[in-house]
This record gives C-alpha cells, sequence and structure tokens, in this order.
C-alpha cells in the first residue's frame, strides 16, 4: 500500500505581505481618480451659476434648458449651437459656462457635438420631467450675488443688441413715478404659475389661483415699460394673452407690459 504524500507550499509572508499592499494601493488609486473625476453640479461663481460637463473626446458642447428656449428647439424651433456654448479653454476635457440665470427652476441637458447626444448632468442628481422626458433641475434661489443679465432686442452675428437707460436717471424716473397696481391673469393649465419681469428683478412672484380656475395677483408697478414672461411650473413663456412680444435672446418671445 503506497502512502499519498500532500505537499503544501508555504508561502513567505513578505509576498503576502506586498501582494495585498498593491491591491490596496490599486484600490485607493482607482478611489482617487473617481473623487478627481467628480464634477460639482452647478453653483453660484462671480458671474453667474457655473454649469461643468466632463467630455474629452467632444469637439463642441453647449448648454440647453428651458431659461434659453432649450437652444432654440422649443416650439418645433432649430437647435442652434450658437446658443450658450460652453468652454474648454485649457483643454482637460472639462466644459463650463457661467449663466446669470434670475431666481427660478430650470431645467437643462447638455449637447454634445451638434446635438448628436443630449446628456442630463452626472454631477446633479436633481431631475424634473417636461413633456415626459427626464432633465437635470437646477433652483436658484433669491438673493444671487451676480448681476442678473438684461437684454433686450435680436441677436445679432453672434452678439446682442443691448439698449439700455443710463442707471442714475432710471432712478430718478422710478422714484419721481408712482406705482400703479397692475393685475397679471394666467388662464392656461398649470400647478404653480409664477411672473417675473424688469419691474421685480425677474425674480419670480407666485400667482393664486382662484375657484375659476384663474391664477391671479396684483403687483404696484411704477410708469414705464417692461418686459416680463409667467414662469409655468418652471418653464418660463410669454404671456399667452398678450400680443405685444419683444424677441428674447434665445429665440423666444418676451411679453411687453406698458404701465401709463
Amino acid at each position: 500500500m503506497t502512502a499519498s504524500i500532500t505537499r503544501i507550499r508555504l508561502v513567505p509572508a513578505a509576498l503576502l505581505l506586498f501582494s495585498g499592499a498593491a491591491l490596496l494601493l490599486s484600490s485607493c488609486a482607482g478611489i482617487l481618480l473617481v473623487i478627481e473625476d467628480r464634477l460639482p453640479p452647478p453653483y453660484e461663481a462671480d458671474d453667474g451659476m457655473l454649469f461643468s460637463y466632463q467630455a474629452p473626446s467632444a469637439r463642441q458642447v453647449t448648454l440647453a434648458g428651458n431659461f434659453n428656449n432649450w437652444g432654440g428647439t422649443q416650439g418645433g424651433g432649430r437647435y442652434d449651437a450658437s446658443i450658450d456654448p460652453m468652454d474648454d479653454t485649457d483643454g482637460n476635457g472639462v466644459w463650463t459656462i457661467s449663466v446669470p440665470l434670475p431666481p427660478g427652476r430650470y431645467q437643462y441637458k447638455f449637447v454634445i457635438d451638434g446635438g448628436v447626444r443630449w446628456e442630463t448632468d452626472p454631477s446633479n442628481p436633481d431631475t424634473d420631467f417636461e413633456g415626459g422626458i427626464e432633465n437635470s433641475l437646477i433652483i436658484v434661489q433669491p438673493g444671487v450675488r451676480y448681476d442678473i443679465e438684461r437684454v433686450t432686442g435680436t441677436v445679432i452675428g453672434g452678439g446682442q443688441a443691448v439698449f439700455a437707460r443710463d442707471e442714475a436717471d432710471a432712478a430718478e424716473d422710478e422714484a419721481a413715478a408712482e406705482p400703479v397696481d397692475v393685475a397679471f391673469e394666467y388662464a392656461g393649465d398649470g400647478g404653480r404659475v409664477e411672473v417675473a419681469g424688469d419691474f421685480n428683478d425677474w425674480e419670480p412672484t407666485a400667482l393664486e389661483k382662484g375657484e375659476d380656475g384663474v391664477f391671479r395677483t396684483t403687483l404696484p408697478i411704477a410708469p414705464g415699460t417692461y418686459e416680463y414672461k409667467f414662469v409655468i411650473d418652471g418653464t418660463w413663456v410669454a404671456d399667452p394673452d398678450n400680443s405685444d412680444t419683444v424677441p428674447d435672446p434665445y429665440g423666444g418671445q418676451n411679453s411687453v407690459l406698458t404701465v401709463e
């Protein structure tokens, strides 16, 4: 009868320790890489809300949302790559843009390479739906410190025609004029309806829904001409009952209010 011999190979403790250390370092490197690549969600910067998106292989990235008529596509329009293009000046694959948004709720997406892909923000877990489509969501709180953009006119050759009065003259006129109570009404669908315009620094003011289903509010406004929009569940739209409009800088329309 032949006895079976089992050979046990002893692995030096130093080799086990080295292998464990290598595995630990590899895991840590992976964790550090993920942390390094993670971008912050949009936040307030000196000149607006700062959006960031990592796309090293992209040739072009733009920002589209309900604040710029979805890059010109809202209402059946064509995508316009000149609207809110993002910048990757240092070539590290991180595209950024600062947008001086007024306080409110906004949905957005990043548009890659002329509309080949429309992507939600992987750094922002907040989302909402518009037309059955999920988009990233940003809520700009009142009291932002940057200057909210004021633009009137049309986009001309990539620039914007801006018409502004001297601030001192405007302040004098405003002080001399007595405010007038102006009633706003919205009879369309919506769970939350607000109005925003030059008269309230584009900070949305809520309308109350009456028993008849019509949303209403009254605001004291000094005599003058103002641009405004309704904000319907976070979507900015012109007043459907006011035919007096001017182009906004994103291919849409602002309603015009004249208080005498």
